[in-house]
C-alpha cells in the first residue's frame, strides 16, 4: 500500500508537470508562429496585438494540451465554482488586503534579491513587462492584463488543479498549485509573489469551496498593478498619495493576516508517501518542468 500511494502521488504530480511543460512549449511555438504571421501581414505589430497573440497561444493552444494530458488523472472533487461557505463583504475585503499585502512584501523581497544577483553578475534590470504595459491601450490593458489572466489562471491553477490534487490533502494542493502558478510566469521577478498569492488563493478555495473570490482578488491586484500604477504619471503629489495608500493597504493586510492566522487550518494530508517532497519533485514530469522553468529564468535574466 505505501508503494502504491507513492506511485499515485508521484504520477499525479509528474503528469501535471509534463502537462504544464507541453502547454508552455506549445504556447511558445504558437505565439512565435502567430507573431511572424502578424509581422508579414500587417504594417505595425502593436503591443495590444502581441498580448492578444500571447493569450491565444496560452489559453487557446497550450491549455488544451494540459487538459488532454491531465485527462489521465481522476477528478477527485467537483469543480470549485459555487461557494460552499460564502464570505461576508467585510471578510472578503480583509482577505483581499491580505493577498495584496503578501504580493507586495514578496515582490519587495524579490526585487532586493534580484537586484543583488544582477549587480553581482553585471546584468541590467529587465523592464520589458512594465514597458509593454505602458504602451498598451487602456481597454487592452484592462482586458488582456487584468481580466483574462485573473479568470483563466484561477480556473486552471486553483480550479482544475483542485480537482486533480485535493485527494492528497489540502496542504499538498495549496503548495503544488502555488508552485505551478509561480513557475508558469517563467521568470524570477514574478515567481515569489505569484507563489505567495497562489498559496493564499488556494487556501481560500479550501475554506470557501470556490475560485470566485480568488478571481476577484486576482483581478483587483492585476488591475491595480497594470492600470492604476502605470497611469499614475510623474506628478509628485499624486505619487506620494498613491504610495501612502499602498502602505496603508499593505499594513492593514498584514494586520488582518495576523488576525486570520490564529484561526487558519488545513485538513491533514491523506494518501501521501513517506517522503512527499521527494515524490513531488523527483519524478520525470516535474523535473522536466523545473528544467523548463530554470531555462526560462536564465533567458529572462539575460534578456
Amino acid at each position: 500500500m505505501p508503494q502504491k500511494r507513492q506511485n499515485d502521488f508521484a504520477v499525479a504530480v509528474g503528469l501535471l508537470g509534463l502537462g504544464f511543460t507541453c502547454m508552455l512549449a506549445v504556447s511558445m511555438i504558437g505565439c512565435s508562429l502567430m507573431t511572424m504571421a502578424a509581422v508579414w501581414t500587417t504594417d505595425e505589430v502593436t503591443t495590444d496585438l502581441l498580448m492578444i497573440i500571447n493569450d491565444v497561444g496560452i489559453y487557446g493552444l497550450g491549455l488544451p494540451v494540459l487538459l488532454a494530458i491531465g485527462h489521465f488523472l481522476p477528478n477527485s472533487a467537483p469543480f470549485p465554482l459555487r461557494p460552499v461557505r460564502a464570505l461576508r463583504p467585510v471578510t472578503f475585503a480583509r482577505t483581499a488586503a491580505v493577498g495584496y499585502a503578501g504580493c507586495m512584501v514578496a515582490n519587495l523581497v524579490s526585487l532586493l534579491l534580484l537586484a543583488a544577483i544582477r549587480a553581482l553578475a553585471g546584468l541590467q534590470p529587465n523592464n520589458n513587462l512594465n514597458g509593454m504595459v505602458e504602451t498598451m491601450s487602456p481597454w487592452a490593458s484592462l482586458i488582456l492584463i487584468s481580466l483574462v489572466p485573473a479568470v483563466a489562471e484561477e480556473l486552471v491553477f486553483r480550479g482544475y488543479l483542485y480537482r486533480k490534487l485535493i485527494r492528497f490533502g489540502q496542504l499538498p494542493y495549496i503548495l503544488i498549485s502555488a508552485f505551478f502558478f509561480g513557475s508558469f510566469h517563467s521568470n524570477l521577478d514574478q515567481f515569489l509573489y505569484a507563489f505567495v498569492l497562489g498559496c493564499w488563493l488556494g487556501y481560500l478555495v479550501c475554506r470557501t469551496g470556490s475560485v470566485v473570490y480568488g478571481m476577484l482578488i486576482h483581478l483587483f491586484i492585476n488591475f491595480f498593478s497594470s492600470c492604476v500604477l502605470t497611469s499614475a504619471g510623474d506628478g509628485a503629489v499624486a505619487n506620494a498619495l498613491l504610495g501612502l495608500g499602498i502602505l496603508a493597504l499593505v499594513g492593514w493586510g498584514l494586520v488582518q493576516f495576523w488576525d486570520f492566522h490564529r484561526r487558519m487550518f488545513v485538513r491533514p494530508a491523506t494518501g501521501l508517501p513517506e517522503h512527499p517532497v521527494r515524490a513531488a519533485l523527483l519524478n520525470p514530469g516535474m523535473l522536466l518542468w523545473i528544467v523548463a522553468f530554470l531555462v526560462m529564468c536564465v533567458i529572462s535574466l539575460l534578456g
